[in-house]
């Protein structure tokens, strides 16, 4: 239901954002072209590494994961059609990451599972902006007073693809995880293989502040929200481990199961990892978050109102 109504939200404001554009058009002829280059922050919600606390039946941003903080860079391009309306699309660059040692709950710090991989993403969207404009002052005889104070808020939806490719540490090695079916997948025949190439929606909202004419700042916070749950490369349940090492050798077990309990029965969370308790919830897919900071630099006359002096 949740991703059934991100989907008609964006559908609404793409079909809205048609029509503002065909009204802006017979209005007014100018273009607000710019391009942008941003850094950032990216963080992740799924099953591994989280509060120090049980896992939340729903993603929750009180799982959010300080520790895991990884970086992103993007570039993108931005076109203002109406006064209230603008379209950009935006290639993102990002790593994140999830370790369960990270937290403190016990049977989390226990599963000991954690993760980590690049995140490319290509992006449209549509924005709906809220314009904060503040005339400027200029006194008689020359005398220069405030002026124009040129800051916009907006908030976003749209449509992204992305890829990824998680791996896991193992002794000091990294591991692609999706070739080791560490739950089975490919093996046990209710379990597929998943894509490495996804499909997320996102939303957010932000702010820009007009340096000049020319050059533009911009702060904004964004959410993805996936149609996965193997960003992590964690799902299910724990799979028969015979039949992992069968078809896959010891390192698919290793990487399936490192708690450091898994070889001792004489510890009662031995039983916690062993074949068919849970290993991720598959209740809710994952999601992850940007935090950007970017310029954005005009290559065209935009929208303006005039502001008289």
């Amino acid at each position: 239901m949740k991703n059934f109504i991100l989907c008609l939200l964006a559908l609404v404001l793409i079909t809205d954002s048609s029509s503002a554009q065909r009204r802006y058009k017979r209005n007014n002829k100018s273009k607000a072209q710019s391009i942008t280059f941003g850094i950032g922050a990216t963080n992740f919600l799924g099953e591994l590494g989280g509060a120090n606390r049980i896992g939340s039946k729903k993603i929750s941003i009180r799982d959010f994961d300080f520790p895991s903080i990884r970086p992103n860079i993007n570039i993108g391009y931005h076109y203002q059609f109406h006064k209230q309306w603008a379209a950009k699309a935006e290639i993102n660059a990002a790593f994140i990451g999830g370790h369960d040692r990270l937290t403190e709950e016990l049977y989390r710090n226990n599963r000991n599972l954690n993760f980590r991989t690049p995140i490319i993403e290509l992006s449209g969207r549509m924005e709906y902006i809220l314009n904060f404009k503040k005339k400027g002052q200029q006194y008689k005889l020359g005398i220069r007073g405030w002026r124009n104070i040129d800051i916009k808020g907006f908030f976003f939806a749209g449509l992204a693809g992305f890829y990824f490719d998680p791996r896991g540490k193992l002794d000091g090695q990294w591991y692609r995880l999706k070739p080791q079916s560490t739950e089975g997948q490919g093996i046990v025949p209710t379990r597929n293989k998943y894509s490495n190439f996804q499909i997320a929606i996102p939303m957010g909202l932000g702010i820009r502040y007009a340096v000049n004419k020319t050059w533009t700042l911009c702060l904004e916070y964004g959410t993805r929200w996936t149609f996965t749950d193997y960003i992590d490369d964690v799902s299910l349940t724990y799979v028969d481990y015979d039949a992992l090492r069968a078809a896959k050798g010891d390192l698919a077990v290793q990487l399936s199961n490192p708690s450091p309990t898994a070889s001792d029965p004489s510890n009662y969370l031995y039983n916690s990892t062993l074949a068919g308790q849970q290993r991720g919830d598959p209740r809710d897919k994952d999601s992850y978050m940007f935090i950007s900071l970017s310029v954005q630099y005009k290559l065209g006359r935009g929208y303006s109102p005039k502001l008289r002096f």
